[in-house]
């Protein structure tokens, strides 16, 4: 087992990630909310990051098959895995992952053609700010207890 790289990790930064991109696009959202024209920025980042944890799951779920059709015949294991399947395996956390930024083109709300709403902006702002302290502290006790794996401490 791989201490350094796990997918609970990996997943962990992909959405940090997903969520400083989020808080970029409110940012200029809410800096733009007086600006001519203006269409506020989107993010979309948690289907794709669906799809990452669905696809480790089925690579999780191959895993344990062969570690059970193992015990009972090594060589069929070695034997039997087809080179899709192990390119599958071999995939990266991120391979498929994709944040993305759209422009929001509903009417707008003012003469002056900007849409952006700022009490709706504020509201995505401190969501995004709960799910982005939630995520890096549930990173941090992970890296907390790989230290003290490291470390030989128990807690």
């Amino acid at each position: 087992m791989n201490f350094i790289d796990n997918r609970t990790r990996a997943i962990g930064e992909m959405a940090l990630d997903g969520l400083q991109e989020r808080a970029k696009a409110i940012g200029a959202n809410t800096v733009n909310v007086l600006t001519p024209n203006y269409q506020r920025k989107e993010v979309s980042f948690e289907q794709s990051l669906q799809s990452v944890i669905q696809r480790e799951n089925e690579k999780e779920e191959i895993k344990l098959q062969n570690s059970a059709m193992y015990q009972k015949n090594p060589q069929a294991v070695l034997n039997g895995q087809s080179p899709a399947q192990i390119a599958f395996l071999n995939t990266a956390y991120n391979q498929d992952y994709a944040i993305e930024v759209s422009t929001d083109t509903s009417d707008p709300l003012g003469l002056d053609g900007n849409n952006v709403n700022l009490e709706s902006e504020m509201m995505d702002e401190a969501k995004n700010g709960m799910k982005y302290q939630v995520v890096a502290s549930l990173l941090s006790k992970s890296y907390a207890m790989m230290n003290n794996i490291v470390k030989g401490q128990n807690q």
